[in-house]
């Protein structure tokens, strides 16, 4: 057999050669990009925001066309700025990536956006008590202390994030709103404002404390609290983080004469059957968090100061500084977070407040795990909540089959065991002696379950006890909105 030997042309040879140094030249360039120190964003391209203003999605990011990155940290930017978008409400997923990498270590990133759902008229059917564990117990899961009717919520009504409310609620209690929040109107996006307007009424009203127990007195036939109220705040945010809001109120409330006259004449002082002030705020807002909704690392701060009683006609006259502090440590890639929270409020002048002016811990987001049945009212108060979360699930459903909204296609879910441990104190030098809890540290504690879906929403299942040896199950909802 005849062995056949191929020398190659010099065309070949030539072709080959020039192979080797365009393929090796942009290997080198593909190493020296990811060497080097910085990328520069040349442009910012978007797509999904079918509503959602590109002026106001590049106003969140810390970033801009022309601006440069360190190479090292592009990937944690990157995610940072999509949970800021996250953060605005609207979306159910933001993601930003990098379209375009050139040798020159420039690069074109793009926003992928799904927006939400934006209309939300939702039926009413809530509970006239202050939280769902008072009502199940205190109160054996009445059904005639249930309030029902329509709550209107529109998300992004102009495409500029800003939220249209309005509520409409019978039954047990009476409540009709219209609240309007647009964060900017400017073309720098650093102006926003909000105003509202909100009317109540009721046949029942906590007259007083006692027990650390709220009394209440019902008289079917006759409105016993109405509560008028009507504001509007400036707000300014010069930067991503800071947020400045100036806020004027004029509130008008009124009891009917047997709760002023008989069952407690401290409840405006001196049996008066009416309070109206008008008030000025001042609220600054430091806002570091990764994830508002449920934070797992970053920071906050709100500083607040509200002055009521500001014409010669008020009767109320009353200065409240008040503080809070939230640090939320990473570790294991966010698969465990610990929270510590510090609050505080102290008011001026010392002398007797009005009864109905004298909450502190109990009410809204100020508890203490494990006295839920519990208010602690006084001038002051301190609370610190502390808490370990850790993560047992984490997964994106696709709904596409049974799910025709795109909005909901993708059902992110996510699953956390919360190891919660609270302190808190009340100071109430004038109403104290009837409520053992005030004047007291208080020490509550326990585990839970915390579920996530849609990045907004939650369900937390908490078992809690507290120094007094009491425990229970409390179930607390937030639905985003």
């Amino acid at each position: 057999m005849k062995l056949h030997h191929y020398s190659p042309s010099l065309a070949g040879l030539v072709f080959r050669m020039l192979l080797l140094l365009v393929t090796g030249s942009e290997l080198s360039a593909q190493r020296d990009s990811l060497a080097a120190p910085f990328v520069y964003i040349d442009s910012i391209t978007m797509e999904g925001n079918r509503k959602t203003r590109g002026s106001l999605i590049l106003r969140e990011l810390e970033f801009g066309p022309g601006d440069s990155l360190p190479t090292a940290d592009l990937g944690a930017v990157l995610e940072r700025n999509g949970l800021r978008l996250m953060n605005l409400g609207i979306f159910n997923t933001a993601r930003i990536n990098v379209r375009r990498w050139d040798a020159k270590n420039h690069i074109t990133l793009h926003i992928s956006i799904i927006e939400g759902w934006y209309i939300y008229p939702s039926p009413i059917f809530e509970l006239a008590d202050r939280n769902f564990n008072v009502w199940w117990k205190e109160y054996q899961r009445s059904l005639k202390r249930v309030n029902y009717g329509l709550d209107w919520t529109q998300l992004n009504l102009t495409g500029n994030a800003d939220i249209l409310r309005a509520k409409f609620q019978f039954g047990y209690s009476n409540k009709y709103e219209l609240q309007y929040r647009r964060p900017a109107i400017n073309r720098r996006k650093t102006l926003g404002f909000e105003a509202g307007v909100t009317y109540s009424r009721s046949h029942e009203v906590a007259y007083m404390t006692e027990d650390n127990k709220l009394r209440f007195h019902v008289n079917p036939n006759l409105w016993q609290f109405r509560q008028l109220s009507a504001g509007g705040s400036v707000l300014w945010r010069p930067g991503l983080f800071v947020t400045h809001r100036f806020t004027g109120e004029y509130r008008t409330t009124s009891v009917s004469d047997s709760i002023a006259g008989y069952f407690n004449p401290d409840f405006f002082l001196h049996g008066k059957a009416q309070q109206r002030h008008l008030s000025l705020l001042y609220n600054l807002t430091s806002d570091h968090r990764d994830i508002q909704p449920y934070p797992l690392s970053g920071w906050l701060f709100v500083g607040e100061v509200r002055l009521n009683g500001l014409l010669p006609e008020d009767n109320l006259r009353l200065l409240r500084l008040s503080a809070e502090l939230g640090k939320y440590f990473p570790f294991f890639n966010k698969r465990l977070s610990l929270e510590t929270v510090i609050k505080g409020r102290t008011s001026l002048p010392r002398c007797q407040p009005p009864y109905f002016n004298n909450q502190a811990l109990g009410y809204g987001g100020n508890f203490v795990r494990g006295y839920e049945y519990y208010v602690a009212d006084g001038l002051d108060f301190a609370l610190l909540k502390t808490a370990a979360h850790i993560q047992i699930f984490d997964r994106t459903f696709n709904l596409s089959r049974v799910m025709p909204l795109n909005a909901f296609k993708n059902f992110p879910l996510k699953a956390y065991i919360s190891l919660n441990n609270d302190l808190g104190y009340a100071n109430d030098p004038h109403y104290g002696d009837l409520n053992p809890l005030s004047n007291h540290l208080l020490w509550g504690y326990g585990f839970g379950l915390d579920i996530i879906a849609y990045y907004n929403k939650s369900a937390r299942f908490e078992w809690s006890w507290n120094d007094r040896g009491e425990s229970g199950f409390f179930l607390r909802i937030n639905t985003g909105f």
